[in-house]
C-alpha cells in the first residue's frame, strides 16, 4: 500500500468517525442553523455599512451633514455589535424545534438568561443622576462564547424538564394557545432560579460576573490560540486535505465557526468605535486562504484557460462561471480533484502558500478595513473584497489567486496533456 492510500485509510479511520457525529450532532445542527438564521441581520445591514463608508468626498459630506452618516452608525452598532443577543436566541430556537418542543419558548428562555446574567453598570451623567445601563460589550465579542453555551445549555435543560411531566396543566377548557404558553411555568421557574444562582456564585469569583469568567477560561484561550493568523491557515489546510479524501470541511469548519464569529464582532466593535482591530490581520486573511471555495478551485478553473484537450475546453465553459459564484462542486467532482492525486498538493498547500504571502503584504499595502461589511456567499470574491477594503485588499485578493493558479498551472497541464492524448488515441482508431 502505497502512501496515498495509507493516508485514505488512516483519515477515513480517524477523521471520518469524528465527522460523522459531527454532522449527526443535535449540538452541532443547531449551532449551523442558529448561526445561519442570523445571517439576515449581518447581510441586511450590508447594504447600509457599504452605503454608509462610500470614499466619495461629496457623499461623504451628504451624509454628515444630514446626519444620516450618524444614524447609519447607529444601525450598524445596534445589529453586527449586538450579535451575540441574537445569536443565543436563535441557537435557542433551533435546539428547542429540534426536539420537538416550542421552538419559541426556548428562544425566549435562553435570551432571557443572557440578559439576566449580564452585571448591571451604575455610574452618574452630567446631570448628576444615578443611570443604571447593560454593558454593551457583553452582547458583542465578550459574550459570543456565553451566547453558545446557553443557547445550546438551557434548550436542553428545557427539553429535559419537560419530558419529566413538569408541565402546568390546565383544564381543557382553556384554549390550547393559552395552556401552552402556560405549561411551562415551572419548568421557567426551576431554570431562572438556577440561573440567579449562578449569577450570585460568580460574585464571589474574582472574576465578578459569569461573561468574565467564561472569558478567561474558555474564551481568552481559544481567541489566543485560535484567532492567529497561523491557526486559520492550518484550519483550512486541514480543510482542503480531508475534503480531497471525500469528508465534508464542515467537519473542520463548524466547531472553527465561533472563533471566527468572534474576531468579527471585536473587528467591528473597534471599527465603529475608532480603536484598532484586534484581529485586524485575521479578518483580512480569510478572504485570501479560500479563493472560490474549498480548495482554492478558482485558480485550476482559471488554468483551464490554457487547455488543449476538448474534455476541459468545453468543461471550463461551465467550471468558470460556477466558481466566480463560489460554486466549485462542478470542478470538485467534475474533473474531478477529489481523490485525484494529481491535485492534492495544490489543493491542500494553496492556503498555506497564499496566506503567508498575503500575511507578509498585509504589513505593507495600507488596507483600510471594513469588517462591517459582508456579503452573500454567492457574491463573487472580488466584489466582497473591494468593498471590503477598497484597491489594495482586492490588489491582495488578486495576488492570492495568482498564486492559486500558479501551483495549480503545472498539474492540470499534465492532466490536460492526458486528456488529450486519450482523445487523440480514440480519433487514432
Amino acid at each position: 500500500m502505497n502512501f496515498f492510500n495509507k493516508l485514505q485509510t488512516v483519515l477515513e479511520k480517524v477523521v471520518g468517525p469524528f465527522a460523522t457525529m459531527v454532522a449527526n450532532s443535535k449540538y452541532i445542527k443547531a449551532l449551523t442553523e442558529g448561526f445561519m438564521y442570523t445571517m439576515p441581520i449581518t447581510l441586511g445591514v450590508a447594504v447600509i455599512a457599504v452605503l454608509s463608508n462610500l470614499p466619495i468626498d461629496p457623499w461623504v459630506d451628504f451624509l454628515n451633514s444630514t446626519g444620516l452618516y450618524t444614524v447609519g452608525q447607529e444601525v450598524i452598532s445596534l445589529t453586527l455589535s449586538l450579535l451575540a443577543i441574537y445569536v443565543v436566541g436563535a441557537i435557542g430556537y433551533c435546539f428547542t424545534r429540534n426536539e420537538g418542543e416550542q421552538g419559541i419558548i426556548g428562544a425566549v428562555m435562553s435570551t432571557a438568561a443572557f440578559i439576566i446574567l449580564m452585571p448591571i453598570q451604575t455610574f452618574t451623567n452630567e446631570a448628576g443622576s444615578s443611570v443604571s445601563a447593560l454593558a454593551t460589550n457583553y452582547m458583542g465579542s465578550d459574550g459570543i462564547f456565553l451566547a453558545l453555551i446557553l443557547g445550546l445549555l438551557i434548550p436542553r435543560l428545557y427539553c429535559f424538564l419537560m419530558s419529566k411531566n413538569l408541565k402546568l396543566k390546565l383544564p381543557d377548557s382553556v384554549p390550547p394557545m393559552v395552556s401552552m404558553s402556560l405549561a411551562p411555568t415551572f419548568v421557567a421557574m426551576i431554570i431562572f432560579t438556577l440561573v440567579l444562582a449562578l449569577k450570585w456564585a460568580c460574585t464571589f469569583t474574582p472574576n465578578g460576573n459569569v461573561f468574565n469568567v467564561v472569558s478567561t477560561f474558555i474564551g481568552q484561550p481559544i481567541s489566543y490560540f485560535g484567532a492567529s493568523p497561523i491557526s486559520l491557515i492550518i484550519v483550512f489546510s486541514l480543510m482542503n486535505l480531508i475534503w480531497f479524501f471525500g469528508i465534508h470541511p464542515n467537519a473542520i469548519l463548524m466547531p472553527y465557526m465561533p472563533v471566527l464569529m468572534m474576531a468579527s464582532m471585536a473587528n467591528t466593535e473597534a471599527f465603529l468605535a475608532g480603536e484598532t482591530m484586534p484581529y485586524l490581520i485575521f479578518g483580512i486573511l480569510g478572504a485570501c486562504v479560500q479563493i472560490g471555495g474549498a480548495g482554492n478551485t478558482l485558480g485550476l478553473c482559471i488554468a483551464t484557460l490554457f487547455a488543449k484537450s476538448e474534455k476541459y475546453k468545453a468543461m471550463r465553459k461551465l467550471v468558470i462561471p460556477a466558481n466566480i459564484f463560489n460554486i466549485n462542486e462542478p470542478i470538485i467532482f467534475g474533473f474531478p480533484i477529489m481523490l485525484n492525486p494529481l491535485y492534492v498538493i495544490p489543493m491542500v498547500f494553496s492556503p498555506a502558500a497564499s496566506g503567508l504571502v498575503a500575511w507578509a503584504l498585509i504589513g505593507i499595502l495600507p488596507i483600510s478595513f471594513n469588517p462591517t461589511i459582508s456579503m452573500p456567499w454567492v457574491t463573487p470574491g472580488f466584489i466582497t473584497v473591494f468593498f471590503q477594503g477598497g484597491v489594495f485588499m482586492l490588489l491582495l485578493w488578486l495576488i492570492s489567486l495568482a498564486i492559486h493558479f500558479v501551483m495549480y498551472l503545472p498539474f492540470f497541464l499534465i492532466d490536460d496533456n492526458n486528456a488529450l492524448k486519450q482523445e487523440q488515441e480514440l480519433k487514432a482508431k
